[in-house]
């Protein structure tokens, strides 16, 4: 399979601090890879060296299996931070600005990519009047002009609504199913990014701790029992005296986790209550994505 992005030891320093640090990672051809870590982690000095606007300390990238990327870049679309646009053009001054200043032929693609981006109905509009969130859609919009093979997108859905977040949606799956274009995306909302990746990467104090397929995540993330319990250290020693094998983790407030013995769910309950121990709510639920990232990390 082709590969779009490689990097070997990514290493950038602030001083005597590591933002990221032995970074490998790779991209391939077709993918919509989720970027997942909490704020600092890393992730906005991963795209920001990639896309050229933070050189790295040390370490390689490869873009399209070019040892230069500034000679395969353009052929990325970047929304890290809110692109420089002109505040008294109007949507579609803008995009016709950056269309002559990147060499586009086709003016036809502004009326496409406003379209794509759901702007249709305010490009006319002065971007000074424009809400977070349609800079937003003017700024994926902008990274659409060049037709590009690969998206790097760093939280694409700020300041949208659920409606926006669901159109963004739709469309990074259109693009990537219809048209084949990658796409590596960072977002808060993690819950989207289940709906839409393929593989998932974790990264944590500028690490990469893991990376997994989507398969391999519904796997691990099967069905599990959660208990809320009065006394949580009596439950726990009464589960690993009864239930040699069984994998469990103590939550915060009283619940308790429970990955296996799902089918005992009666026998458990009924094993707790006889010995003292109350149980105010009892229910089997998906693990989500964002309780798996935080027990990768180590964290309730």
């Amino acid at each position: 399979m082709a590969v779009v992005i490689t990097v070997n030891g990514l290493t950038k320093h602030y001083k005597t601090e590591a933002a990221v640090e032995s970074l490998d990672f790779t991209l391939a051809k077709g993918e919509i890879c989720a970027l997942i870590g909490k704020n600092g982690a890393g992730k906005s000095t991963f795209f920001k060296m990639l896309s050229g606007q933070l050189q790295p300390t040390s370490g390689e990238i490869q873009l399209f299996g070019s040892s230069e990327p500034a000679e395969t870049r353009s052929r990325i679309g970047f929304l890290i931070e809110e692109p420089p646009f002109f505040s008294d053009f109007t949507a579609q001054q803008n995009l016709e600005y950056f269309r002559i200043q990147r060499g586009v032929v086709e003016k036809s693609k502004i009326t496409e990519v406003l379209e794509q981006a759901g702007l249709t109905n305010q490009a006319r509009k002065k971007v000074r009047e424009y809400s977070m969130g349609m800079k937003q859609r003017l700024g994926l919009a902008l990274c659409l002009l060049a037709s590009p093979d690969c998206l790097v997108l760093d939280e694409p859905t700020n300041g949208l609504d659920p409606e926006g977040i669901n159109e963004i949606r739709q469309l990074l799956l259109e693009l990537n199913q219809q048209k084949q274009v990658t796409i590596l995306i960072a977002s808060h909302i993690l819950k989207e990014l289940q709906l839409i990746a393929t593989r998932y990467v974790f990264i944590h104090e500028g690490k990469l701790i893991e990376t997994i397929s989507q398969a391999e995540l519904q796997e691990k993330c099967q069905k599990q029992l959660k208990l809320k319990v009065n006394r949580s250290d009596q439950a726990a020693q009464l589960l690993e005296r009864n239930f040699p094998n069984i994998q469990y983790r103590c939550l915060p407030s009283g619940w308790i986790s429970i990955q296996n013995h799902l089918e005992s769910s009666a026998e458990i309950n009924q094993l707790l209550v006889s010995n003292g121990v109350s149980i105010s709510e009892l229910r089997i639920e998906d693990l989500k994505l964002e309780d798996y990232f935080l027990q990768r990390i180590g964290e309730s």
